[in-house]
């Protein structure tokens, strides 16, 4: 059976009991007091009547109770569900209805919050962390209950690789959240891989830079907790200030740093890398979005001890392929998403899926011990998604349709073209969004760019974009365009561009697309058109 992500760490504490698991600002936890407060948790969620298999959601700050919780949660055989720490009551509410959580653990701070998300969520029936007076039917436990349970003993669980480990949830196009539900050893799968391909040792400092409902997560906690190594835990405070956060990537000797682009891109830019030494980080691993490749250029010789590699995944499938960048920084453009990883499988087919020939543009589909289980209480999307292909004679196998386009190179390399649901009409032409982003980019004023569409009352729709660049506000947007008229047919140049101080952004640092159209319609967005 497959490793379970729990006993990582402790297996980690029988070897290696002092040796640091987390760092947070000025704190630390080593292996051994991780688990013995896991532990402590997952005692007090089953004598509190959770169920193998039940949800526990976890609405915590970035702090040590972060990976205390995550493995509690997991050792009492319990369903992880983090949420996003930064979510409105409303949000979090409908996750908890979603998943029927049955346990919230959380923290004094979120008091407020945890009161208004859960009205009108019974399935909660036990919260653990927060002191706010309620006449609501679930209980409340405290973090001294978790410390006085502590132990060097783990719950005797009956818990299985094929048991599900968590439930991340992603932004839908509906706005409505997708919940991807993972199995032990679906994750455990993708961190086998990442040990092996990176070669990470007991040594190694991994940087935890997005927040812990991501899938990023995933690499900077178990992946960190399989070889014993220490994960360093990057603060908001820290992470705003680009100077600062190089400063910390010095001080704490972090080796391993896995983000999008435009975490790397600031730190490049406004870090004050010329005055680091930066030479612990030995990988630095990027994905999520195009890294325009003139920062990427200044980023390589910034680092220089540093491999780059570009890896590629929606959160369904972990990771699926990876590319590692060249040591002499001579790479192609646009950048290649690399091969499949030695536990996937990744075809580019049609609109019927049946296989495309080498060098044609489809829709990539992917295989493996990677892939999730589905999304969680969507029957109807799963059938659509989760598709069964044939692989060798009658065998059949099922396949995660990703909704990403790309192609095979002549080298065998896969290359990602466009996001199946990012290619709009505009006055009868098709455009890919991320076409125009990638002509924006290529400007030597712009930093960051996103391409979107509105209404135009018309019936058709209308392109514009919105840029955040390197010189004076005035006279840039017509400037732009007419660099555009050199790179795009002209129904790809926007009808007007937006001139921003920054980008709305994810919790995992992509562009959120939806919040850029509604800060945009207000009258008050800080723009130059």
């Amino acid at each position: 059976m497959t490793m379970l992500l729990h006993r990582m760490i402790e297996e980690a504490a029988d070897r290696r009991p002092e040796a640091t698991a987390i760092r947070c600002d000025e704190e630390s936890l080593s292996y051994e007091a991780l688990a013995r407060q896991a532990h402590g948790l997952a005692h007090l969620l089953l004598e509190t009547g959770l169920e193998r298999r039940d949800r526990v959601a976890v609405l915590l700050n970035k702090s040590l109770e972060v990976p205390v919780s995550f493995y509690g949660v997991l050792a009492a055989g319990g369903t992880l569900v983090p949420i996003d720490p930064r979510s409105p009551a409303d949000r979090v509410a409908q996750i908890l209805r979603a998943t029927q959580a049955t346990h919230l653990v959380s923290e004094t701070k979120k008091d407020k919050l945890v009161e208004a998300a859960l009205a009108g969520c019974p399935d909660i029936g036990h919260v653990i962390g927060v002191e706010a007076e309620s006449d609501q039917a679930y209980r409340n436990h405290s973090w001294d209950a978790v410390a006085a349970l502590a132990s060097d003993r783990p719950p005797e669980v009956p818990i299985t690789d094929l048991d599900p480990s968590y439930i991340l949830h992603t932004s839908g196009s509906t706005g409505v959240p997708k919940l991807i539900l993972h199995t032990h050893r679906s994750a455990m799968s993708f961190v086998d891989w990442a040990v092996a391909e990176y070669s990470l040792t007991a040594e190694d400092r991994l940087s935890n830079h997005s927040s812990h409902h991501t899938c990023f997560a995933t690499f900077d906690y178990y992946a960190s907790a399989a070889v014993g190594a220490t994960t360093v835990i990057l603060t908001p405070s820290v992470l705003m200030m680009p100077a600062s956060l190089s400063t910390r990537i010095e001080e704490e000797g972090i080796s391993v740093w896995y983000s999008v682009p435009a975490a790397l891109i600031q730190l490049s830019l406004r870090g004050n890398l010329e005055t680091r030494n930066l030479d612990s980080l030995r990988w630095i691993l990027f994905a999520g979005e195009t890294f325009p490749d003139k920062h990427l250029r200044q980023l390589m010789d910034q680092i220089p001890s540093a491999r780059f590699s570009h890896v590629y995944g929606s959160t369904e499938v972990n990771v699926c392929s990876y590319y590692h960048l060249p040591e002499d920084g001579d790479f192609v453009v646009p950048l290649p998403i690399g091969r499949p990883c030695a536990n996937a499988t990744v075809e580019v087919v049609d609109e019927d899926l049946q296989s495309v020939s080498r060098g044609g543009v489809g829709e990539f589909l992917v295989r493996g011990s990677t892939v999730m289980s589905g999304y969680w209480g969507e029957p109807e999307r799963n059938r659509v998604v989760l598709v069964r292909r044939p692989t060798a004679g009658d065998l059949e196998e099922i396949y995660f349709r990703t909704g990403d386009r790309g192609r095979v190179l002549e080298d065998g390399n896969l290359t990602f073209v466009a996001r199946a649901d990012l290619q709009v009409k505009v006055r009868g032409h098709r455009v890919e969004l991320g076409e125009v982003e990638t002509a924006l980019l290529s400007l030597e004023s712009v930093e960051e760019a996103a391409a979107f569409t509105v209404p135009d009352g018309e019936g058709s729709s209308s392109l514009r974009a919105a840029v955040v660049t390197t010189v004076p506000a005035e006279s840039r947007s017509k400037e732009i365009q007419a660099a555009l008229k050199g790179k795009l047919p002209m129904h790809a140049v926007p009808t007007s561009i937006a001139v921003l101080d920054r980008l709305p952004r994810t919790a995992t640092g992509k562009v959120d697309r939806r919040a850029l159209q509604t800060h945009l319609e207000t009258e008050d967005a800080p723009r130059h058109e």
